[in-house]
């Protein structure tokens, strides 16, 4: 039998996208990779890069990085680099609106280009991502290609009715940008949310979203994202018992929910608890004023740096308003930390296991967990055990493994 024809595009470049097409291609597939920009070594980028000054050939190498990944054969790989130049270089800017706009150009003509290729090349099974790939889905349908639509981040209606809630009940947000949050968007993602055979969910929050959005539910799978448990592992020797370090990694603002954590330490009001917030302050810095001296912040680290990071942490706490999965959660159950989350946080943590699920924008049940876990060492190593097997359960292997089973169950298209 044939190998089956699989062509997976993206116009950008996100944590999970290489590692998927690396795992595609090691499958039994003939996949075909479509992108804006992807830097193969050895090629006219690569090239440009090191004819630069010494200073500049070094910025421009850690971009070029960025773009590649070790486990990908450059085989069947076609890219589309301009409209992403343009994109990334709009992104330096602060025009929000302007970024937006060259964003959905750039997914818009990404998305005519992919279509045009299902159209012309039929493939059995196409694999898109939210916010790219209406029109290609569409080519799906006219040539019988069976479509799957994997959805990072639960459904923009939703997320954009949590947000602006957020403003209305905390006006020191009441200017926080939103994102694109026109109606057009919007109704773009719902489209593409609808038109695929089958829609993969990194999340129970996302599902339920989705579902609330018109998608049978019946018609989503879930696939959490695989947890890097060979980067990201326990420290070797115990931490002093005091302060517990209690950890978040992400953008610090309104839609990880870091004011809840503020409040949490707010109430508190224990010496013997250190909040450690990481990552770059969003949505200005008026909102943390009134924290002054309750946390320590961390700015611009490397992702090389990351596992010494959570290594050096008790426990990890992440309110999220909305995600889709966030990985620094994976990171932290593979680090051993038992961890404090939302449902909305998209976390495969279970509530009394691995760490404790709690309502969005609740800092009272934030500071009691806390408190729970600086209280009672046995708790904490006990969950700090279970995060770390919680993890391995949803290792690459696991990922490999559960989305083969998915593909398998697929139907070959009836030409």
């Amino acid at each position: 039998m044939p190998q089956r024809r699989l062509l997976i595009a993206h116009p950008g470049a996100t944590s999970l996208l290489y590692p998927l097409v690396a795992l595609l291609q090691r499958m039994a597939f003939d996949v075909s990779f479509e992108t804006s920009f992807y830097a193969r070594p050895g090629d006219a980028f690569d090239r440009i890069a090191r004819a630069l000054p010494r200073q500049l050939r070094s910025r421009a190498e850690r971009e070029l990085g960025r773009r590649r990944h070790p486990d990908i054969a450059p085989r069947g790989i076609v890219t589309h680099p301009l409209p992403e130049l343009v994109h990334v270089l709009a992104s330096r800017t602060t025009s929000p609106a302007l970024v937006s706009s060259l964003l959905r150009w750039r997914n818009a003509r990404f998305d005519r280009l992919v279509a045009a290729r299902i159209r012309r090349e039929r493939p059995h099974i196409f694999i898109g991502f939210d916010g790219s790939c209406e029109q290609s889905l569409r080519a799906c349908q006219e040539t019988g290609t069976v479509s799957l639509l994997f959805q990072a981040i639960g459904h923009l209606r939703s997320g954009l009715r949590i947000l602006e809630e957020e403003r209305r009940l905390h006006p020191e947000f009441a200017t926080t940008p939103l994102g694109d949050t026109s109606e057009g968007w919007i109704e773009r993602n719902t489209r593409e949310a609808l038109l695929a055979d089958r829609v993969i969910v990194p999340s129970d929050y996302v599902r339920e979203t989705l579902a609330d959005n018109g998608r049978a539910p019946a018609t989503i799978d879930l696939l959490p994202y695989p947890v890097d448990t060979e980067r990201f592992t326990p420290a070797t020797a115990p931490r002093p018992p005091a302060p517990l370090r209690a950890l978040f990694v992400g953008q610090v603002g309104m839609r990880k929910g870091v004011k809840y954590i503020l409040e949490a330490a707010k109430l508190l009001d224990r010496h013997d608890i250190q909040i450690v917030l990481v990552g770059g302050i969003v949505d200005g810095t008026e909102w943390l004023q009134p924290y002054h001296g309750r946390y320590r912040h961390i700015a611009n680290v490397p992702h090389a740096e990351m596992p010494a990071i959570f290594r050096d942490a008790d426990i990890f706490v992440f309110p999220s308003l909305h995600e889709g999965s966030a990985m620094a959660i994976n990171e932290a159950l593979a680090s051993g930390l038992p961890v404090i989350v939302t449902p909305n946080a998209g976390a495969v943590a279970r509530d009394g296991i691995e760490g404790f699920v709690v309502p969005i924008r609740d800092a009272a049940a934030v500071a009691d967990r806390m408190a729970r876990l600086a209280d009672d060492p046995a708790l904490r190593q006990r969950m700090a055990r279970a995060a770390r097997g919680r993890a391995q359960a949803h290792d690459a292997t696991a990922y490999s493994r559960n989305l083969a089973a998915l593909l398998d169950r697929l139907p070959l298209p009836s030409r």
